[in-house]
């Protein structure tokens, strides 16, 4: 009588692959974790116009207000740090809700459409018709960590400009510098969300002054 043959060799290499596969699969859980789910901040918003400045006359001319140009991490949603003089570096864990110069021409959208003075305000991806745009470079946008007390660092070079006929009405450099609510030696990444939202907020009454006097004369 011929000896029983309980596995087929077909059978067996079939349940060695799988095996394997089982194998292979356990490693890749082990060795590739799931990564950490990042925070995102939006930026703080407690501008608070005049109200007892003068409403707009009729016949002011609508505002544009442009994304304003930013390059490299300034650019991005990254939350920027100085860790050196000229050294940028950013938080590994934390985003913006999106990128920093829409974030910030979201706020002065919000913050010049609240300003009696100026009247009607669109965005640049509006659509909408409009006589004068405003439109800057975000050179700085930054928590300085370099000088103490750490600091948030914001620099926006500025112009008017009438858009029939390219006319450059006016321009301006705009620098905010606002401390961390903390020891130079601590805070954390809300101090400086908190620090970002008050030098954006500094920026838009500073921005709306300045656009206020210019359509005054225009």
């Amino acid at each position: 009588m011929k000896p029983c043959r309980l596995f087929r060799p077909g059978i067996l290499k079939a349940a060695g692959t799988a095996a394997l596969v089982l194998a292979l699969t356990a490693c890749s859980v082990s060795l590739f974790p799931e990564k950490q789910p990042q925070r995102q901040f939006s930026l703080p918003y407690h501008f608070q116009a005049d109200s007892s400045s003068p409403q707009a006359q009729g016949g002011v001319p609508v505002l544009r207000i442009d994304r304003p140009r930013a390059s490299g991490l300034i650019g991005s949603k990254r939350i920027v740090l100085e860790t050196r003089p000229n050294e940028l570096a950013a938080y590994g864990s934390v985003r913006w809700v999106t990128e920093a110069p829409e974030l910030l021409r979201d706020h002065l959208l919000r913050a010049l459409r609240e300003d009696p003075r100026i009247g009607t305000v669109v965005s640049d991806d509006s659509g909408a018709a409009s006589q004068i745009t405003l439109n800057s470079s975000m050179l700085e946008f930054q928590e300085d960590r370099a000088g103490d007390p750490r600091r948030v660092r914001l620099f926006l070079q500025a112009q008017l400009v009438e858009n029939g006929s390219r006319t450059v009405l006016a321009t301006r450099d705009f620098r905010i510098n606002i401390p961390l609510q903390s020891d130079a030696t601590g805070g954390s990444i809300e101090d400086a969300v908190t620090a970002f939202g008050r030098a954006a907020d500094r920026l838009s009454a500073e921005v709306a002054d300045w656009v206020a006097g210019v359509l005054e004369n225009y």
